[in-house]
């Protein structure tokens, strides 16, 4: 009798470790994302609202643009980085197994949870998903969202 409490106290303590385990790595990565997301916001941050140029009525990068030159928000507009970058753009190698994902799009200042015609405001999403190696699929872990206002 005491044989089986033990054996299932025992078997009860690995499977709480095991769940343990799991909660770690799902912290781990959420924190990750969290900041990954933190980055491209910060990326963002300077930049001007609309493109500098006037003649540009381009939404989105324009032809011949890439990460390091980007000079307005709505340019990040479709881009996935994997590896992803920091707040300076410069990739982080060792998050290879991230990735972030940006939509831009217009929102109508009336109604913000709707898109809306170009040119007051912005939602900008990042996503961050996570494949550990290249055989695993793809996994959501975090999703962010903010209006830019045009100033």
């Amino acid at each position: 009798m005491t044989t089986a409490i033990v054996g299932i106290a025992f078997v009860a303590s690995l499977e709480l470790f095991a769940a343990c385990t799991k909660q770690n790595r799902a912290g781990a990565q959420t924190t990750v994302a969290m900041m990954l997301a933190q980055h491209t916001q910060e990326a963002m941050w300077n930049l001007p609202f609309t493109d500098p140029n006037p003649l540009s009525a381009v939404f989105g990068a324009e032809t011949g643009e890439a990460l390091a030159t980007f000079d307005d928000v709505d340019d990040f507009n479709g881009r996935s980085f994997s590896p992803p970058i920091d707040a300076l753009r410069q990739a982080i190698p060792e998050l290879s197994q991230y990735t972030q994902t940006v939509a831009v799009a217009p929102v109508n200042l009336n109604q913000p949870s709707a898109t809306g015609a170009a040119g007051a405001a912005v939602r900008v999403t990042v996503t961050i998903s996570y494949k550990p190696v290249d055989t695993s699929p793809v996994e959501r872990v975090y999703q962010y969202s903010w209006l830019r206002m045009n100033q």
